[in-house]
């Protein structure tokens, strides 16, 4: 059992060394959101439909073509001459042009310019969300290598403390059972660690995403600087008002809205019947020869009126007004969620200074283990003292992130760089 326990030990560090000697490569938060300003897939696709939509407006600025027919006579019954042209053949021309009338093209181009900007902000939407997960992901992937080294630490000075109770039992100086505890805290500090390892797996998968790479990354955080985030001179309904005036997604709303009315008002034109203007050239088969005419036509309305769809835009119009007001309800409660959530964080970081308290538990741990060693505490309070240590690195580093990630929340729920500007 003991063997195996050692096996396990060792390949897990051999494991963490070649993670270690792979290419990682340091990144601050700034190369982070550049990199993925410029490399992310689904910004790249969502860019290539703003560049489409935009190419419908110029497309619904366009004319209808205009028709040309042409008919060659065939003879008569009597005689047949195809296509003959000379004295007494027949050969007519035609030439229409469609006009809307009621601005249907101006309407249509109207609606074309909203669906772009509809996309557009759809581009800015998307943007929005992705760099929350950017960022939190970044984040989440520093404390948890913070919280590595700390492990990597831990795990390779109880290796030395085992090592050595191992020898001592061999020789009968020690208790046995007391290498048996030993060895199950290195258990559980190992198995720690491995859940620690595939969180930072998965994040690191996660940033890899985002960035459009596989390259390993080690972000560059300034914790101190990040330490003097807070609310002070932002009130909830000044930072509502910022959320109003900033959300993409509520763009999208309002931009939706105005698509919907103008389809309406598209739909109730689309009744009146277009113009057919043209111009006709008939060489024989009129009362004259080479006869002129213009000629003119219209739809007459008498059953299909565009009755359907006039009231399904209609209601269409109803229903992106309440999508707008559930939007509007929306962004007040995420905003006030974001705040609650800060102040809740802030309550708790301030509490400690996690400085001082960090470099005092440091400090104590080091003590704890040189009077273990010396043999003047026990066994019971060395292994409290290790995983209460343990414990502390886990917890502060998670209360750091939570604080941060509540920051960005409201970055997010805004739609603005409140805190953490990179440009």
């Amino acid at each position: 059992m003991q063997k195996k326990l050692g096996i396990i030990t060792i390949a897990l560090f051999i494991i963490a060394l070649k993670s270690s000697a792979q290419s990682i490569q340091p990144i601050t938060l700034q190369e982070a959101e550049d990199t993925f300003l410029n490399r992310n897939y689904q910004l790249l696709a969502q860019r290539y439909r703003v560049d489409a939509d935009k190419a419908q407006i110029q497309q619904a600025r366009l004319w209808s073509n205009p028709s040309f027919s042409a008919t060659w006579g065939f003879g008569t019954t009597n005689k047949i001459q195809p296509f003959y042209g000379g004295n007494g053949g027949e050969t007519a021309y035609s030439v229409d042009q469609l006009i809307t009338l009621a601005g249907k093209r101006n309407k249509q181009v109207q609606l074309a310019s909203l669906n772009a900007a509809t996309t557009q902000a759809e581009f800015f939407e998307l943007m929005r969300t992705l760099r929350l997960q950017l960022r939190g992901n970044y984040y989440q992937l520093y404390f948890l290598q913070e919280t590595e080294k700390i492990l990597q630490e831990q795990l390779s000075n109880l290796q030395k403390i085992v090592d050595a109770y191992t020898e001592a039992d061999q020789k009968g100086s020690v208790a046995h059972a007391d290498v048996i505890r030993l060895r199950a805290l290195q258990v559980g500090l190992t198995n720690d660690y491995t859940d620690l390892k595939q969180q930072e797996l998965s994040s690191q998968l996660n940033l890899q995403q985002l960035l459009g790479n596989n390259q390993q990354y080690a972000p560059q955080v300034d914790t101190d600087g990040l330490a003097y985030y807070n609310l002070q001179g932002y009130t909830l309904p000044a930072l509502i008002d910022t959320a109003m005036l900033n959300r993409p997604d509520l763009r999208v709303a309002q931009q939706q809205l105005q698509q919907a009315q103008v389809n309406y008002s598209l739909q109730k034109a689309l009744a009146v019947p277009d113009l057919h203007v043209g111009a006709t050239y008939d060489k024989n088969g009129s009362y004259a020869p080479n006869f002129v005419g213009l000629t003119l036509g219209v739809d007459l309305p008498f059953w299909n009126r565009n009755q359907g769809n006039i009231r399904s835009a209609g209601n269409q119009v109803k229903v992106q007004e309440q999508t707008l007001a559930q939007g509007n309800n929306i962004i007040s409660t995420e905003v006030q969620q974001a705040v609650q959530k800060i102040n809740l964080m802030d309550k708790q970081y301030q509490l400690l200074d996690f400085k001082r308290f960090g470099l005092e538990y440091n400090k104590l741990i080091s003590e704890v283990a040189q009077n273990f060693r010396k043999g003047n505490i026990s066994l019971l309070q060395f292994i409290d003292y290790f995983n209460s240590y343990s414990d502390n690195v886990k917890n502060t580093n998670k209360l750091i992130l939570d604080r941060i990630t509540a920051y960005e929340e409201l970055n997010y729920a805004t739609g603005t760089e409140l805190f953490n500007k990179t440009k």
